[in-house]
């Protein structure tokens, strides 16, 4: 009788110490990615005009969209557990309405506190002729007055209140050094949700007035410029 009993106990802290470590496992799951784009606050409508972010007048937004590759999920505590998104190149693009997202399948989010994104391309994918992920000379975002990509593309209309004629906005920012690195900490188990502040890429850390810089293609030194205001509250997760 008494062997039953200690058989039974044993039986039952087995049964438990396997309740534990299955609900010790973190779960897998497919993870959306979500990027959502303001302008000063409000959510992104082409065609709508908003106060100019430096300088006088408004401005209108007819087309935005950007890079976003190397996606990596930290485990600062185990860098050995890093997930490094493969073929990680995706164009974030505005057509119908102010978001866009893609998802990553079969994730723990439990086991990471940081997230790695990337404005751009890296120089090796950037030269390459090979088109993994969104990487497609045919989008639109591929020079074609030389090799690489646009790593961020912007058009509108400025309308300054000293003139009656509105201006065009061309932004095509591109050059392998502008690519920019940013890390956040995770703190959600569930949707990633991103914010993509427009103003704030004219105006931080570098201001850029419509009415003497309303274009920028070629110019590496330009460039740099926009691409450095990347680093602040350009993107911030929600």
């Amino acid at each position: 009788m008494k062997n039953m009993q200690i058989h039974s106990t044993i039986k039952n802290i087995s049964f438990i110490i396997i309740l534990i470590l299955l609900c010790s496992c973190t779960s897998e799951k497919n993870v959306k990615i979500n990027f959502n784009t303001y302008v000063n606050g409000e959510k992104l409508e082409y065609g709508k005009k908003y106060v100019s972010p430096n300088g006088d007048g408004t401005f209108s937004i007819h087309d935005f969209k950007l890079y976003v590759s190397n996606l990596q999920l930290i485990n600062s505590e185990n860098p050995a557990k890093n997930y490094l998104e493969k073929d990680s190149y995706h164009l974030i693009k505005f057509q119908t309405n102010n978001s866009y997202s893609f998802t990553l399948n079969n994730i723990s989010l439990e086991s990471y506190d940081k997230i790695r994104i990337s404005i751009g391309i890296d120089e090796e994918a950037n030269l390459s002729i090979k088109s993994p992920g969104d990487l497609d000379p045919t989008n639109q975002m591929a020079w074609n007055w030389t090799s690489g990509y646009k790593f961020l593309l912007f058009e509108g209309l400025y309308s300054p209140e000293s003139s009656e004629n509105d201006l065009p906005l061309v932004f095509h920012i591109g050059f392998s050094e502008n690519k920019k690195d940013l890390v956040f900490d995770l703190t959600t188990k569930d949707e990633i949700h991103f914010a993509i502040e427009i103003n704030e890429l004219f105006k931080n850390p570098n201001n850029i007035d419509f009415n003497e810089l309303p274009r920028v293609l070629f110019n590496k030194e330009q460039a740099a410029l926009i691409a450095s205001n990347y680093l602040n509250s350009f993107i911030k997760l929600e």
